[in-house]
């Protein structure tokens, strides 16, 4: 049996991830989300609102030349974020935050950022005790006991440039929450692809891009089937990983 504390090493694209099985490890939502976020020439600034390990944030650094800030407000996460970006030597492109997004105004500049990506907490924490776990930091990244969905897209919305993008994953089931929270704070929904565990199943989780202060046009995207009807892992998943 392992104890807390105990740190395993996941390859991924030809980089190694550090993780510890007391805190939330990364999944393949992140995975999914960071091949999902768009980036071209004039993508210079990202913000990875919290990264956790770093997952994403190492992800986009392969794709782009972008310089990339992840914020995570746990100390331990921020810290093996840290050692994540300097052993995969990204630590010239890749800086990382042990900070409360919450204080966003005294740590970033308005409009600061071109592209801003999360996967927040997946569940609404209604204060109910019986929604935690005894260990506060999984707790924490599994419901938004810190920091709610609606103060993510408020946050993000302040810290996008004009027509920044904002790419977010979150649970099928409170898509017309986001799309609600997004018009509210100046965040036009954009595109948006939906994941299957397997085909003849419902949607899980949903990808979704908007953009600051865009015009109205919508697309739903091809949907991602994490097994196919045989139950073997997708070519497009299998990939994302090699």
């Amino acid at each position: 049996m392992k104890k807390n504390g105990e740190e395993t090493v996941t390859p991924i694209k030809n980089m190694k991830v550090i993780q510890r099985n007391d805190f939330q490890n990364f999944t393949l939502d992140s995975v999914l989300l960071a091949d999902f976020v768009k980036i071209n020439r004039k993508t210079k600034k990202i913000l990875d609102i919290g990264t956790g390990c770093g997952i994403i944030a190492l992800l986009l650094a392969q794709r782009s030349k972008a310089q990339i800030t992840g914020i995570e407000l746990q100390e331990t996460m921020a810290e093996i974020a840290i050692r994540n970006i300097n052993g995969n030597k990204f630590q010239n492109q890749v800086k990382i935050i042990n900070e409360n997004i919450k204080n966003y105004k005294n740590i970033f500049n308005r409009d600061e950022f071109d592209t801003i990506v999360t996967n927040p907490p997946y569940f609404e924490f209604t204060g109910d005790i019986s929604q935690t776990n005894n260990l506060e930091q999984l707790a924490n990244a599994r419901h938004n006991i810190n920091l709610t969905l609606e103060e993510i897209i408020k946050i993000s919305s302040y810290l996008l440039k004009n027509m920044g993008s904002f790419s977010i994953v979150f649970r099928s089931e409170r898509l017309v929450e986001v799309l609600s929270l997004l018009q509210k704070y100046n965040l036009e929904p954009k595109r948006m692809k939906n994941c299957y565990t397997k085909w003849n199943e419902n949607s899980k989780i949903c990808l979704l891009e908007a953009i600051k202060d865009a015009k109205k046009g919508f697309s739903i995207e091809m949907p991602i089937f994490v097994y196919d009807e045989n139950g073997r892992r997708s070519e497009y998943v299998e990939n994302l990983y090699k």
